[in-house]
């Protein structure tokens, strides 16, 4: 394999690749980027067996061939050379990198290790990806992290009735955005990893649609993102959602974020808490937190809606993150009593709602 391709092409696409290769695995040969070389286009591949990026750019092909090299040592070397001609020459395992005054050699791998990747096959639905990444970064962060029970680390992508649902639940929170799409229908839970890569990746227009063995694909102009199906029951999480709440109030979300941030400066460490005593007749909701050796911190902001006053406590994280994902100035929180699932809403985002469970208060 020869190819001279220009560095300030090659980088983008060779650094966007290799964010999916293993930094240390048991398989060496995933800590490698696939480099093809075939008919003017040099072609690059990385996967961890869960997620997979292909994409390509164009170049001089002087001799066709492949070669696998480690994959964060390359983008270092690429990173450091200036713009221009960069010339690729594999022999024997051993790739040679030059450029003006510059010349390495990498140890790399025999093409032939490396796992297949499955090519796309039927197109199920199309989306923009403005909207694809909307909705990644709103239900994303409430998958779980801990991979006791790794259906949970997933996001649900269910397409039915010309509606895609995607939906992110961790066992304390959710989050679930709608959105309207002609297509075939499809349920799968795809990795939040996975799919963060993909709202990273792409412009345009997203193809989504089934791999083989298991896998979605999704495809764009530059870059095609391939991902395992999470196998197992995802939570039928409408069961926990009220369907009527007693009480509703409305409030400014800047106001509530200043107030959030300024509390949970004294909470309890590790636990986070604040509390809300909220009086719907009187207008005002108080934000509270207080830890027994720092001190404590009261805020009020105004608030307007119905039904009784109260007292509930939740993990400031999740208040955080809820408030971040509601797109709209003007959020809804509704509620029944202080141990019941809690429903955040933005009037003006009526596809996307986000559930938080409050946590008990020791008397």
């Amino acid at each position: 394999m020869e190819v001279t391709v220009l560095q300030e092409n090659l980088l983008p696409r060779l650094t966007a690749v290799a964010r999916v290769a293993s930094a240390k695995s048991a398989l060496p040969i995933l800590e490698n980027v696939l480099l093809t070389a075939e008919k003017a286009v040099l072609h690059l591949a990385a996967t961890d067996l869960e997620t997979g990026i292909k994409t390509k750019v164009g170049a001089k092909v002087s001799t066709e061939g492949a070669i696998t090299v480690p994959a964060r040592l390359l983008v270092s070397l690429i990173t450091n050379l200036p713009p221009g001609k960069v010339t690729l020459k594999a022999e024997k395992d051993i790739l040679t990198i030059s450029a003006e005054s510059f010349s390495s050699k990498i140890n790399g791998m025999p093409a032939a290790e490396f796992p297949n990747l499955a090519s796309p096959g039927k197109v199920l639905f199309k989306i923009p990806a403005k909207d694809f990444k909307e909705a990644v970064t709103q239900v994303s962060f409430a998958a779980a992290q801990d991979e006791s029970r790794p259906i949970l680390t997933g996001i649900m992508l269910k397409l039915g009735g010309g509606t895609l649902v995607l939906a992110g639940v961790d066992g304390f929170r959710l989050g679930e955005k709608k959105i309207p799409i002609v297509g075939e229908g499809l349920t799968a839970v795809v990795p939040a990893r996975s799919l963060g890569e993909v709202s990273r990746l792409v412009e345009g227009e997203v193809e989504i649609g089934l791999a083989e063995e298991g896998q979605l694909f999704f495809n764009a102009p530059d870059f095609l993102v391939l991902s395992q199906v999470l196998e197992g029951e995802f939570p039928e999480y409408e069961q926990i959602i009220p369907g009527n709440f007693e009480t509703r109030i409305s409030f400014s979300k800047e106001e509530m974020v200043k107030a959030v941030q300024l509390t949970s400066v004294f909470s309890d460490s590790g636990t986070t808490i604040i509390v809300f005593n909220f009086d719907p007749q009187k207008k005002i909701l108080e934000v509270s937190s207080q830890e027994a050796q720092q001190g404590e911190a009261r805020l009020e902001i105004p608030i307007s809606g119905e039904g009784k006053k109260g007292t509930i406590a939740f993990n400031s994280h999740y208040v955080s993150d809820a408030l971040s994902a509601l797109l709209d100035e003007d959020v809804t929180l509704a509620m029944n009593s202080s141990l019941d699932p809690v429903l955040l809403t933005s009037p003006k985002d009526k596809n996307y709602r986000h559930v938080i469970m409050p946590v008990r208060l020791q008397d």
